[in-house]
């Protein structure tokens, strides 16, 4: 996604397919499937039926999110990409689920580690979701991996009895605050400050400097942001701006989701007071209106915490981590 808004050693054969009277025998995976499942790593071509399974899966989430094909593909291409951490399952030669990892640093401990995200497959072939994991934690063993990081959230997919299924370990929540407008029922009258459309030539330097301030993002990540402001202009569905005595006091970014066209992220939002997020949340409400979209997420993190008291005073729902971490030891 955009800002607005990462050798076959397995003790069955590459590309075996699986049937009920598969037996088990000292290690051997027993499955008692009623139909008949293929298991691969990834091989070049698979990002589109990848990317279309993930729509489909995400769009049962709260927060929908899939990295499209073309993405994909260009991940995939570096030099260090490793193909044995994805997994793909097969039903008559469609894919029907996914499973994606990724080795990373060790921390302090100095064990590795990787990384893993749970299964996104497609709702009449759940069966496979324990099929695609028994594979993915023979892979990551036979690469010494000891330690397997997932993280975990209600908006995407809420995997926690999966977690606790499968033996990880709770070991802390992200600094990362997510917020939900929809229900909330706010009043606020708009004509007490003016709230305008973004004027590039005018505010782009202005509303940089809160982004410098607040999220901490390298010059590079500037320079990206500053193209990206074009690249998704149609993804943008306002850009909304507070300003008093030529300084920007409140502001925040509607940016559609087009995996779920009812719900869209409130990026950049940034305000020294709780009235001028008020007038926004108004405000937003009534775009949200006309354009069809009741649910707006709004990400708090970094130095973006620090309006966290001005979404509390307005009652904002959720108000929790947007996810949480943990761990398996293999």
């Amino acid at each position: 996604m955009s800002f607005f808004s990462k050798l076959e050693i397995n003790r069955y054969r590459l590309g075996k397919t699986f049937s009920r009277n598969e037996k088990t025998y000292k290690g051997f995976y027993l499955v008692s499937f009623m139909e008949e499942y293929t298991l691969k790593i990834y091989e070049k071509g698979f990002e589109e039926e990848q990317a279309k399974v993930g729509y489909e899966v995400a769009r049962t989430w709260s927060f929908a999110h899939q990295t499209p094909p073309e993405e994909l593909r260009e991940v995939y291409s570096k030099p260090d990409f490793d193909p044995e951490t994805r997994h793909y399952c097969f039903k008559d030669g469609k894919m029907v689920g996914f499973l994606t990892s990724k080795v990373i640093e060790p921390t302090e401990d100095g064990r590795k580690r990787a990384s893993l995200v749970f299964p996104s497959i497609l709702p009449e072939h759940k069966e496979t979701t324990d099929l695609l994991l028994e594979r993915a934690f023979d892979f990551l063993k036979k690469k010494d991996i000891e330690i397997v990081e997932t993280y975990v959230s209600a908006l995407s997919g809420n995997n926690y009895d999966l977690a606790h299924k499968w033996d990880y370990k709770y070991v802390q929540d992200t600094d990362n605050l997510v917020y939900i407008l929809n229900g909330v029922d706010i009043k606020a009258n708009l004509k007490t400050v003016e709230i305008r459309d973004f004027d590039r030539e005018k505010d782009l330097e202005k509303w940089l400097a809160l982004v410098r301030k607040y999220d901490e993002l390298s010059e590079e990540r500037i320079e990206n942001l500053i193209k990206e402001l074009d690249n998704e202009s149609g993804n943008i569905v306002a850009h909304l701006v507070i300003e008093k005595d030529e300084k920007i006091v409140g502001t925040t970014m509607i940016y559609k989701n087009e995996l779920k066209p009812n719900t869209a992220n409130l990026a950049f939002t940034y305000v020294t007071e709780s009235e001028y997020l008020k007038n926004l949340a108004v405000k937003v409400k009534e775009i949200g209106k006309l354009r069809k979209i009741d649910t707006f997420f709004i990400w708090l993190y970094r130095g973006r915490l620090k309006f966290r008291k001005h979404f509390e005073e307005l009652n904002f729902k959720y108000g929790q981590p947007s996810a949480s971490l943990f761990e398996k030891y293999l």
